[in-house]
């Protein structure tokens, strides 16, 4: 397991984006990757992991090692792992997971890498296949210009994110004075989040795309660390907000696990407001960011994050090669 881990955290290297490589050291950073690694190499050609997956997806090939990670060689003597995966839990959206590769984060490097992967899945028929890629607008820009590539190559999820240190020093929004935070509990806050994404869906359908309410549990555990908020905004409850320590993308620090405003309170510029409060309440280590993902056609949460100072430092990207029909358009909640 030590060797196999060596070598996904070294693989997933060079796919880290410059922004998130300058915060850290080299080691650090392979550190960083063989943590979130470590799931996905466990999965690898375990029987029971394949079982559960698929008596839980209910079609498809029965052989279990089929639905467990794979480690496929490459033409140029280097390897991917790969594993099968479902937008949304949809079983009408299967896609190939890449979770690290020897390939480049190049047309040439993933056009090599498509011949390999896609006769090991055929049984699947996937859609597309999936990176994380360092620099994904750049990357769908190169790929829509390149005929081995087709029309269903796309960024799924933009990773944004900047040190504690750094949002801390950004200058205050406007509504900074009028917000402010009180710790809650999850089963309450949960129903309230619930509340907000119903009335907000209700005007703003495109909604149920870009995020999903968290439950209770996922809320708990952010309570569990001091980072589950009700918003007040002017002394009101005006929503809710969470973080989670949770080291990802080669990042070490906070996720924001949920952002959500009353309709009452949004258009008012108060969500930059309620991002710099949490940031002020952020636990941090040294090293620590900020981050979260955000659907590119989510427009509003992508103005607000840069509002406080974080950027884009990577992102999910859709690789579809031509001929196949690419993911459709719908709910880009996590997986």
């Amino acid at each position: 397991m030590t060797e196999l881990l060596d070598d996904l955290a070294g693989a997933r290297v060079p796919w880290t984006s410059p922004a998130i490589a300058a915060w850290y050291s080299h080691d650090a950073l392979r550190r960083q990757w063989r943590a979130p690694m470590r799931t996905e190499a466990e999965r690898l050609g375990d029987i029971g992991f394949g079982e559960g997956f698929r008596d839980d997806v209910g079609k498809g090939p029965a052989d279990p090692l089929a639905w467990a990670n794979r480690r496929l060689v490459l033409g140029d003597g280097g390897w991917v792992l790969t594993g099968i995966r479902y937008r949304n839990r949809d079983v009408s959206r299967p896609f190939v997971d890449v979770i690290a590769t020897t390939a480049s984060a190049t047309p040439d490097g993933l056009a090599a890498l498509v011949g390999s992967v896609l006769p090991a899945y055929d049984e699947f028929a996937p859609l597309s296949l999936r990176v994380d890629a360092p620099d994904p607008l750049a990357l769908v820009e190169e790929l829509g210009v390149d005929p081995r590539f087709g029309a269903g190559c796309a960024v799924d999820m933009l990773v944004v994110a900047e040190t504690v240190v750094r949002l801390r020093a950004q200058p205050r929004a406007a509504a900074y004075p009028d917000v402010r935070l009180r710790a809650g509990e999850p089963e309450r806050l949960a129903r309230r989040v619930a509340e907000i994404y119903a009335e907000l869906g209700a005007g703003e359908p495109a909604l149920a795309r870009w995020a999903q309410p968290e439950d209770a549990e996922s809320l708990a555990a952010c309570a569990d660390e001091g980072l589950l908020f009700e918003v007040l905004a002017e002394g009101e409850s005006a929503g809710v907000v969470a973080g989670l320590r949770y080291d990802a993308h080669g990042m070490r620090g906070f996720s924001v696990q949920e952002v959500c405003l009353d309709p009452a309170h949004r258009g008012r510029r108060r969500a930059p407001a309620v991002l710099q409060r949490l940031v002020d309440a952020l636990p941090d280590q040294d090293g620590d960011v900020l981050w979260g993902t955000i659907d590119p056609a989510n427009s509003a949460s992508l103005n607000s994050a840069r509002s406080v100072g974080r950027r884009v430092v990577g992102g999910l990207v859709w690789v579809t090669p031509h001929g196949l029909p690419g993911m459709r358009p719908g709910t880009s909640g996590p997986t």
